[in-house]
């Protein structure tokens, strides 16, 4: 893999009209130039728009049909969707000009479109009589007790009938009686919960006082206007109901089978217009004159000899061409990145961050290592990382031949796998200390170069944070040291040398200082202590010029930024930690209880030990990469190499 990013060239094509639709075929079909707008000096093809409108046209009634069938056509989703994707077998399909494609969907519109409409609306107005006749159950269920024909309840010259619930039966009801009325009522719920449901008739002439009662005790509840019992109102509209359902169902059945006979065909027009209304939207970038067009835009150097002798075949000779480096164009160059089986799945955690600008190093390679290094450091348990690496093979074995997303996951769980089976060893972790809790044995014992492991890291947490702080120096000069070189690539020399070079000399010589007169460490001559002032104190020079002011604070980051790698230690420590506790938790009840119950506590006890702390090392792991590593050489922002690629995942063009 590169350091940069791929190396991109600026062409610029001028065609004549007549090989304009070849051209941009075959164009679209490579996915081999992005594209950037010609046009600013020259024409713009106008006659585009009105296509471009009829295009938009049938795509909108395309994605309005499929719309309606694709919650009814046969697919795989889910989890078994990732695990094993469905193969689509494609459909060849002949090149045509839009008159033939849009000719094509009309005739497989005509006799689709208007019936799949149709039966939407009959399912939304089926759907809204549902809707409707539930509201008036709601409504009637609440006086279902009324044991009357509701037609007798409208208002009259003589009578006046009110609904509705109220939480204080006995006060209403005297008032009520008060002014000759009769009130009938029904309790539901139970406690605080206790309200009830009341009917009250009076003459005409007290409504007023019927309206001011109704206002201070009551919620009032509107009377349907229907014949017959409530409870028979009821009954016939829950009917009606069950009705409308089975209406639904037989539509549903009738939308199901246009779907499986039609829907392909659908998809594969719908792909094709897209293709279309893609090829025209770029000839929007195009310069037009009398009788040529103006492309231009930016191919990888790689790319450049095939694009060219595509050109002279499709045109016979008849193009023109110049071709410009990047580096004499103010234009920023978007970014292409190539990658490998083993740097491609850890791809997207770079593009979260964001792309490198054209001529930024590509940390993508340092990702690959550091991410998974610092994450096996965190969670730092034997037990764990067999886990992760034994399930990542399973899922890279049983399905990584057939869903690349699970293939890309698996290969970054063995990469995180083996370095917390690494970092598990060297800090003798087995699910925290299963193996001498509960078998009386350890992990196999070496001497390396004098040291013999593993080291306990419960017991020698200060041996894990020195590791820690000496990785996070690694890592920060790494960081450094790239900047440099970047600098140097893009002739930035002063920043190199006060933003960069700057911080290597305070780390010698201020550390040298620092570990004489504040860590005691060691004692220095004369000779090398007059040298490391004077050194301190250039850095210290180069670092106000570079950042005048903030000298001082950008000394502190660096430190702060240093001492954010004590992290490794904290998260492997908690991971030991919590392993521990449920270790004694589940021996204790196994001891009180039964030896069943001690099993079952470590199963659940460490799948969510596990599960929680491998969140936290990938989290943290990536604040380490993104913050403190990128913050000494990478900026991100770039944009993504796009080509002009016609997209075929139901087509295959013959």
């Amino acid at each position: 893999m590169r350091l940069f990013p791929e190396e991109v060239r600026k062409i610029s094509l001028l065609i004549h009209h007549s090989d304009l639709g070849r051209v941009i075929d075959a164009l679209a079909e490579k996915g081999i130039i992005h594209l950037v707008d010609a046009s600013a000096d020259l024409d713009r093809d106008v006659s585009i728009d009105d296509r471009l409108m009829e295009i938009i046209s049938y795509e909108n009634r395309l994605k309005k049909v499929i719309s309606i069938l694709k919650p009814y056509h046969r697919k795989v989703s889910g989890i078994r969707a990732i695990l094993s994707p469905p193969k689509i077998e494609k459909v060849r399909v002949k090149r045509r000009d839009v008159r033939g494609i849009l000719k094509d969907v009309e005739s497989k519109l005509e006799g689709v479109e208007r019936k799949v409409l149709e039966i939407e609306g009959r399912l939304k107005r089926l759907d809204e009589r549902i809707k409707a006749n539930e509201a008036i159950i709601s409504r009637l269920s609440n006086i279902q007790f009324l044991d009357f024909d509701l037609s007798y309840a409208k208002e009259s010259d003589y009578i006046t009938l009110k609904a509705g619930i109220c939480k204080e039966i006995d006060p209403l009801k005297e008032e009520i009686e008060g002014i000759g009325g009769v009130l009938d009522f029904r309790q539901t719920g139970r406690g605080k919960e206790r309200k009830w449901v009341v009917v009250a008739l009076v003459h005409r002439s007290r409504e007023d006082e019927l309206k001011e009662i109704w206002s201070r005790y009551v919620e009032e509840i509107e009377i349907p206007r229907f014949h017959g019992k409530p409870s028979d109102m009821i009954k016939e509209l829950k009917e009606e109901i069950s009705q409308a359902r089975r209406e639904i169902d037989e539509l549903r059945g009738e939308l199901k089978k246009i779907a499986d006979a039609s829907m392909l065909d659908l998809l594969v027009s719908h792909e094709e217009i897209l293709i279309e209304r893609l090829k025209l939207e770029a000839r929007k970038n195009f310069g037009k004159t009398e009788r040529t067009y103006l492309i231009e835009g930016w191919v990888l150097k790689e790319k450049l000899e095939e694009l060219i002798d595509s050109l002279e075949h499709l045109t016979k000779g008849r193009f023109a061409y110049t071709i410009s480096n990047p580096s004499g164009n103010p234009e920023e160059p978007p970014t292409y990145i190539k990658t490998g089986p083993l740097t491609k799945p850890f791809k997207p955690l770079l593009t979260l961050f964001g792309l490198p600008k054209y001529r930024e190093i590509n940390p993508l390679i340092f990702l690959v290592l550091w991410f998974p290094m610092m994450f096996g450091f965190m969670l730092g348990d034997m037990g764990y990382g067999l886990i992760i690496f034994f399930l990542s093979l399973f899922a890279l074995l049983k399905f990584g031949k057939r869903s690349e997303r699970l293939k890309d996951w698996s290969i970054i769980g063995l990469s995180l796998g083996f370095w917390t089976i690494l970092f598990g060893y060297l800090s003798n972790g087995f699910f925290g200390d299963l193996l001498p809790r509960y078998f009386n044995g350890s992990l196999p014992r070496i001497n390396l170069f004098g040291v013999d492991l593993p080291i306990d890291g419960l017991r020698n947490p200060l041996t894990f944070l020195e590791i820690a702080l000496i990785m996070g120096l690694i890592h920060l000069n790494l960081g450094i040291a790239l900047g440099i070189y970047q600098d140097l690539k893009n002739n930035r020399i002063r920043n190199m040398i006060c933003g960069k070079i700057s911080f290597i000399i305070l780390q010698l010589f201020g550390g040298a200082l620092i570990g004489e007169y504040l860590l005691k460490i060691w004692t220095l001559s004369t000779t090398f202590k007059t040298i490391s002032y004077l050194g301190t104190l250039v850095g210290i020079l180069l670092l106000v010029i570079e950042a005048k002011g903030m000298a001082f604070l950008e000394i502190m980051g660096f430190v702060g930024d240093w001492l954010s790698y004590a992290r490794l230690l904290a998260l492997g420590l908690a991971t030991a930690g919590m392993a521990l506790a449920f270790n004694i938790v589940a021996q204790l009840f196994g001891e009180m209880i039964h030896v069943v119950v001690s099993v079952l506590i470590l199963v659940v006890a460490h799948v969510v030990t596990m599960g929680l702390n491998s969140l936290g090392a990938a989290v943290h792991s990536l604040r380490l990469q993104y913050v403190e590593f990128f913050n000494r050489f990478y900026e991100g922002g770039g944009r993504a190499f796009a080509p002009l690629k016609a997209k075929r995942k139901y087509t295959e063009l013959v």
